[in-house]
């Protein structure tokens, strides 16, 4: 009867270590398949997220790429429009320079005699006028008046000491300063800054 039971209890662990064994199989398999499952959604994951931040980088890289183009593009309007205006401002002041030099010309008190015409004419209204010449024409009022004496005789021109803040050419103004004109170097330059710039900024 001992014999018996031994048998059976044998038997009946050998049953028990077999059903233990296939459990043991099948909880390692599937372990290894939820591992392997856990691992490719893990992988899914991190690829989803390296691909983020690489497009990512490429939006900064471009974003960065497009701001240095446009700073290049601005840097390089700047640089134009520095050397326009570098260009500009020496061709005046040359201008204003030859102006100037007329001071130089034999017929530097006809010049500015005509100029004198020149703002007459604009207040032809007016007969009782104003000249006033820069501290280094005034020596030549005299001659000035004395010309205009002969081409309107109607008009009285006196002399303001007074100099004018100018390099040369004239004022002419009424005798109580309401109307005035301006012939001098510096107007004069201004008044052909816009023909200047028209025939300069094509070449530039």
């Amino acid at each position: 009867m001992k014999e018996v039971s031994s048998n059976k209890i044998d038997a009946l662990r050998d049953i028990i270590l077999d059903k233990a064994g296939n459990e043991k199989e099948k909880l390692i398999t599937n372990a290894h398949q939820e591992a392997n499952e856990w691992l490719e959604r893990e992988r899914e994951k991190l690829q989803k997220e390296t691909d983020l931040i690489i497009q990512d980088a490429y939006k900064h890289a471009d974003d960065i790429r497009r701001r240095q183009i446009m700073s290049a593009e601005r840097e390089k309007s700047t640089d134009t429009l520095r050397t326009q205006n570098r260009v500009f401002s020496d061709a005046l002041s040359k201008l204003q320079d030859k102006l100037v030099q007329l001071r130089d010309s034999k017929n530097y008190i006809n010049i500015l005699t005509g100029m004198t015409v020149d703002a007459i004419e604009s207040l032809k209204d007016v007969d009782d006028l104003t000249l006033r010449l820069s501290a280094v024409d005034a020596n030549h009022a005299k001659d000035i008046i004395a010309k205009i004496k002969k081409l309107f005789p109607k008009v009285t021109l006196t002399f303001d000491k007074e100099p004018a803040p100018i390099l040369g050419g004239c004022w002419i103004s009424t005798l109580d300063n309401s109307r005035q004109v301006n012939l001098d170097w510096q107007n004069l330059t201004q008044e052909m800054a816009d023909t200047l710039a028209e025939q300069l900024l094509p070449l530039l």
